[in-house]
């Protein structure tokens, strides 16, 4: 036989074997969506015209709530001194 043939051969083997294990990875049940959390900032603005000038001036206003992070597992040094402190 031909090695050019065996090449052929083997090539489409492998690229046939790659399209079933790729179906069969599409087949797997798909982790549920999970609701997008609410938004942690609100944005007003408030357009004021002056009476006497006519400008218009825009007040913008945002506001972000943020929950703070847990306490830290281990408490914080007594004396905390700097590393280029060399001073014992």
């Amino acid at each position: 036989m031909n090695f050019r043939l065996l090449l052929c051969i083997a090539m489409g083997v492998f690229v046939a074997h790659l399209g079933v294990v790729m179906l069969i990875s599409e087949l797997r049940p798909k982790p549920r969506l999970v609701a997008t959390p609410k938004p942690n900032f609100v944005s007003r603005s408030t357009v004021v015209v002056n009476p006497e000038t006519g400008e218009k001036t825009i007040y913008r206003e945002i506001t972000v709530s943020t929950k703070f992070a847990p306490a830290p597992s281990t408490p914080p040094p007594e004396k905390p001194r700097l590393e280029t402190d060399l001073t014992p």
